[in-house]
């Protein structure tokens, strides 16, 4: 099957892009991805696109098509032609490309694939576009608690790889978080996050934190790999009550133990938390209700990497039962199905 892959987030991308490649589909991503490497945001390495990607760039080019990964979707233009090579199109998240592109793309089936973010703000539009015939493709059940909830056709979480992981060694006695840009982004939970680490050592990834003392900034995909499988604890306190979920997610299946912020203490009109579902608190994570709780807790994986290794290895088992390679590819095959050419009986 041919799918073009629309998309402005460059992880979800890779990982999505790379297990649809994997699973015998040709994929055009209109994204990080689109042009050849190396690539600006250097979060995740290059794909192998397939055998057929450079005769679709140049058919791509050739029929006027342009494609502004930094720009709004107005200053993209796909031509109906190029879109008519295709199976599907399946729309990351990015709702007002399909808006602003919708004469070419509704000559083939359009999903839209939400990602967990935005909750209630986008329902309404949600709404009028599967009135319009685009499928929507839920990140997490969860989602349903928003208010105005629009529905979905399916759901499927991102999924990561089990073997890209290192064997969990927990030699580093520190607290690792990732959460980019996180002050700006959660000004209350960044707050709750210094209370909760003060005194201990830790380390903060992503980009946007340079005020912070402990940040360590943007890292490689491998450098992201080996403090994972090296720090003794992770601390999740940042978008709780979103749905989304992919830093939880690359820790729990790193196997390194997990502490999490409750997210009660972020009080919204309705809690959509993915994680609340998915996790046993006290065996494959610890679930924390203060700072001094998360101090308290964060330490004791600090002073016995028995417990860590213990909770870390639970962890590890249930996201590859929620969110693993096997389990999510198998999703994928059951929801494309839907789309393929019917023959004559």
């Amino acid at each position: 099957m041919r799918i073009l892959y629309v998309s402005r987030h460059e992880i979800l991308e890779y990982d999505e892009v790379r297990l649809l490649t994997e699973l015998g589909h040709q994929v055009f991503p209109l994204g990080h991805y689109h042009m050849p490497g190396p690539y600006p945001g250097g979060l995740r390495p290059q794909l192998d696109l397939g055998p057929e990607h450079a005769e679709l760039q140049r058919r791509f080019q050739e029929s006027g098509s342009h494609f502004d990964f930094y720009g709004p979707p107005d200053a993209s233009f796909l031509a109906p032609e190029f879109v008519a090579l295709f199976d599907l199109t399946i729309v990351m998240f990015d709702w007002p490309f399909i808006n602003t592109q919708h004469k070419a793309l509704f000559q083939r089936p359009v999903v839209l694939r939400t990602i967990g973010q935005g909750l209630h703000e986008w329902e309404g539009v949600y709404t009028a576009l599967r009135q319009q015939g685009v499928i929507i493709l839920r990140y997490a059940e969860a989602e349903a608690d928003q208010l105005g909830y629009a529905g979905g056709d399916a759901t499927i979480r991102f999924y990561k790889d089990p073997d890209d992981f290192l064997p969990y060694r927990g030699g580093q006695p520190s607290v690792l978080s990732f959460a980019s840009n996180f002050d700006l982004r959660y000004p209350e939970e960044y707050a709750l996050w210094q209370a909760s680490v003060s005194g201990l050592p830790v380390k903060l990834g992503g980009q946007g934190n340079e005020a912070e003392p402990n940040a360590i900034g943007p890292v490689t995909p491998r450098e992201q790999i080996e403090l994972l499988a090296d720090c003794r604890a992770y601390f999740y306190c940042s978008g709780l009550n979103l749905p989304y979920s992919l830093n939880f997610m690359e820790a729990w299946m790193a196997g390194i133990p997990v502490v999490l912020m409750s997210d009660e203490l972020t009080p919204r009109p309705v809690r959509c938390s993915e994680i609340a579902r998915v996790i046993t608190p006290g065996e494959d994570a610890l679930v924390v209700h203060s700072a001094a709780e998360a101090n308290d807790a964060l330490f004791r994986l600090l002073s016995d990497p028995a417990l860590g290794r213990r909770i870390g290895q639970a962890g590890r088992r249930s996201a590859i039962a929620h969110f693993g390679r096997q389990q999510i590819g198998r999703q994928w095959e059951q929801f494309l199905e839907r789309f393929e050419p019917r023959t004559a009986s």
